[in-house]
């Protein structure tokens, strides 16, 4: 071996190992919520797919914590996490953390029993109705108002997969939520014959724009929110982003 090419050699690994060394890492609590998010999945689902790979165009390396959502909101907050992945942009949390751009739009819709009969158009049509609702999830601004003034009969629990159950039991009539993750839920809950039983309602109830959100609390939060936002768009722009979703319609897990 000539010398020259052993100095190469030694120099290529100095700067391997000085770059693995350099390599910054981020901190993000999530929760299950397949098929976007779940320990089960190729890099925890294509939502946590693109956080991971807008984040290394940047460098930096993403360590994820699955925990209960309402826990995972808290851990970042109190910046124990550095970040919480993902959420829908709703006013509530401003205070708190700083908002990435939008990963995606995601809507909701309710579900309900066949032998329920249910329609409706406006807000009143929902009147005298008993809705299930998951706590510290986002149904927007009308629904939240709703609520709070009492105009509609909302109950909340603390786990989508409680709220389907109750459905199921006849404890509430109708219960709102995405499609998708939805029919993967009650396929994990239910029977094949007591998923039939079920059904939803084709009428929007809210679309959201879902965000990564960094505690302000965190020092280097702007920092880590402005490579995020940069790697996200050089994912758009590339097609790579395209392709995650792509893959996971296809069921590449």
């Amino acid at each position: 071996m000539k010398i020259q090419d052993f100095f190469l050699g030694l120099l290529m690994a100095l700067s391997a190992a000085f770059n693995s060394l350099a390599q910054e890492t981020i901190r993000i609590t999530t929760g299950e919520y397949p098929p976007y998010y779940s320990q089960k999945l190729t890099n925890y689902g294509p939502i946590p797919d693109i956080v991971i790979q807008a984040f290394a165009h940047a460098n930096i390396k993403v360590e994820f914590g699955f925990f209960p959502w309402s826990r995972s909101l808290e851990l970042a907050k109190s910046n124990h996490w550095d970040a919480s992945c993902c959420w829908f942009d709703t006013s509530q949390w401003y205070e708190y953390f700083n908002y990435s751009d939008v990963l995606v739009s995601r809507d909701k819709i309710f579900f309900h029993l066949k032998s329920y009969p249910f329609d409706w158009q406006s807000y009143e049509d929902l009147k005298g109705i008993k809705i299930g609702a998951t706590a510290r999830h986002a149904y927007g601004e009308k629904f939240a108002a709703a609520n709070k003034t009492g105009k509609l009969l909302i109950e909340d629990a603390p786990t989508n997969a409680m709220n389907l159950k109750k459905l199921f039991a006849g404890r509430i009539n109708i219960f709102p939520i995405e499609r998708q993750v939805g029919y993967q839920l009650l396929a994990d809950l239910f029977t094949p014959e007591e998923t039939q039983l079920f059904t939803h309602h084709p009428k929007i109830l809210f679309s959201g724009r879902v965000r990564l959100l960094i505690s302000k609390k965190n020092p280097k939060s702007q920092y880590f929110m402005k490579k995020f936002n940069q790697g996200l768009k050089m994912l758009k722009e590339s097609g790579e982003y395209e392709q995650l979703f792509i893959k996971a319609r296809q069921g590449d897990k």
